[in-house]
């Protein structure tokens, strides 16, 4: 008993030794297949970017790495640039089943440039149900009710954002408010905002920029 125990044993670290090289060996091999992508999105070569985020997704990882939704995200990219929006979105559901609050905004993203702005709403709403801290997501809401010129409603979804507790990317929601008042020619209230915003973040370059912008106005 002791024997096919102890052989057993043996056959299992086996088979975890071969697993844990090759995913290794997938890791690395993911990493420069995307950083050739990298190079070909840079370029705006979207098909040959596609084509080797496509690849690394592929690679075999034991488990599932930053790297592999920083891959998927760049193979959404790709596909959005190509305007393959409903292969796209494919690649943000994955992203989306693994928690991705950016899989939302960039699926959003997608419908948008399908035309079909009602549907980029649904999926920020769903997205702002399921993640209610992603900062993200908002602005993406916000982003394509001002494209509708609908900027008042915009700024209450800003403001609802605002009002979450542990919001993530508060800053970039921040500057999204100060822009929506911006574009409704409400300067005197960016300018108290983007106050704020330097008070907030002392040493942020962006801030003092639009502030110093603000009171040119």
């Amino acid at each position: 008993m002791d024997r096919k125990i102890k052989r057993i044993v043996i056959i299992v670290l086996a088979v975890i030794l071969v697993l844990l090289v090759f995913s290794g060996y997938g890791y690395v091999a993911q990493k420069m297949t995307a950083n050739d992508g990298i190079e070909y999105l840079n370029n705006k070569e979207y098909q040959k970017a596609y084509e080797k985020f496509h690849k690394a997704a592929g690679k075999f990882t034991l488990f599932w790495t930053k790297q592999k939704t920083d891959v998927l995200l760049y193979e959404g990219e790709a596909l959005y640039q190509l305007e393959r929006y409903d292969d796209a979105i494919e690649v943000y559901d994955r992203l989306i089943d693994k928690g991705e609050s950016r899989g939302y905004s960039f699926k959003a993203f997608c419908y948008a440039g399908k035309g079909n702005e009602s549907k980029a709403i649904e999926v920020c709403n769903e997205g702002i149900k399921e993640m209610p801290e992603a900062g993200n997501i908002y602005c993406t809401k916000y982003g394509i009710l001002a494209k509708q010129e609908k900027y008042e409603e915009g700024i209450k979804v800003l403001e609802t954002a605002l009002d979450q507790d542990n919001l993530e990317d508060r800053k970039e929601v921040l500057f999204t408010r100060i822009g929506a008042y911006e574009s409704t020619f409400d300067f005197d209230k960016a300018y108290e905002y983007a106050k704020e915003v330097v008070k907030e973040y002392p040493n942020d370059k962006d801030g003092k920029k639009e502030l110093t912008f603000l009171e040119t106005r």
